[in-house]
């Protein structure tokens, strides 16, 4: 039974969440927080990692004298950050950048052959 002149509250954060926009931005926020949801799986599997991401939900409240309550929302969505991009390198005495080690000797290979080939089978 329900009591005569007693108003509904609104009890959960989704209520509160509904009256903004005219209800245009519940539907909005939970869109981009499933588009999130993909993005962090595909960067998982793409990369073979763990992907981490990030939603923030503010609500400033303001209450007049008078009990007339004012909301401002604000969110924001993180999505997975991309994987640092990594190199490999070494430094020359006067400070360069070589893609071989100049404290090891390198070894120069080069064909002594007369450029034919022949097969052999194992039997050979």
């Amino acid at each position: 039974m329900e009591i005569p002149n007693q108003t509904r509250q609104l009890r959960s954060l989704d209520q509160m969440l509904s009256l903004a926009d005219a209800g245009d931005y519940l539907p909005d926020l939970l869109s981009r927080i499933e588009a999130n949801n993909v993005e962090l799986r595909q960067f998982a599997q793409d990369f073979s990692t763990t992907a981490k991401g990030k939603i923030t939900l503010t609500i400033d409240v303001k209450v007049d004298p008078f009990g007339h309550a004012e909301m401002v929302i604000e969110d924001k969505i993180i999505g997975p950050k991309p994987p640092k991009r990594k190199a490999v390198a070494w430094m020359t005495g006067d400070g360069g950048i070589t893609t071989h080690n100049p404290a090891q000797s390198r070894m120069e290979i080069r064909d002594t052959t007369d450029g034919r080939r022949e097969f052999r089978t194992a039997a050979e």
